[in-house]
């Protein structure tokens, strides 16, 4: 190995290494919570190769924010993949965030928890969390879109409607559990997602 391709290997080492630290610095205790010193020590950095990588804490948020969209995105995706069936999918989304929260691997949602703190501070992550949002909602739209090809729903579901509703609940229900810490908000969610398709069972 050459020694341009050792450095450039521990550039990238260095760099992953900052950004898991931030994204479970950032998810656990709050963006605005969070200071870059912090992040320099747990990580095991110094603070040039911090700056070097990520010259602001702006830069690193969204970093952070890609870093959960890929996940939270990954996660939805293959659940699709595994239960094409809409009312199968909605129970093992409802048993995963509650084996996630049972592992202490789920905290709540972390893009609502990053606008809560920042969104009206920048509007480049505005605009960044309403791209994640319309990818998630597209997800989902196409998800229904294959049930309702498949026969599983009448075809007058308007998917666009239904997908949004689909997030709602999902995030009302994440919500109070996180206020709560009351695990029958996730339990329940389920309920809350079937009531949503009552009206489109095809016959």
């Amino acid at each position: 190995m050459t020694a341009q391709r050792k450095k450039r290997d521990s550039g990238a080492s260095v760099r992953e290494r900052i950004l898991d630290t931030a994204t479970d610095l950032f998810y656990k205790q709050g963006f605005s919570n969070t200071g870059m010193r912090q992040i320099i020590q747990e990580s095991g950095s110094v603070a040039a190769s911090l700056y070097d990588h990520f010259p602001s804490k702006k830069e690193l948020g969204i970093a952070y924010l890609a870093r959960q969209e890929e996940k939270t995105l990954s996660d939805l995706g293959s659940l699709m993949e595994r239960y094409p069936e809409v009312q199968e999918f909605l129970r093992a989304w409802v048993i995963l965030k509650e084996r996630q929260i049972r592992h202490h691997e789920f905290f709540g949602d972390p893009f609502a928890g990053f606008a809560n703190q920042v969104m009206d501070a920048d509007p480049e992550y505005t605009e960044f969390l309403k791209g994640i949002a319309e990818k998630w909602t597209k997800m989902i739209r196409d998800y229904l879109s294959r049930a309702v090809a498949s026969g599983q729903f009448s075809r007058t579901m308007d998917i666009q409607y239904v997908s949004r509703r689909v997030l709602m609940a999902y995030h009302g229900s994440i919500t109070l559990w996180r206020m709560t810490k009351d695990l029958r908000y996730i339990r329940e969610m389920e309920d809350s997602l079937r009531e949503i398709f009552e009206d489109y069972t095809a016959k």
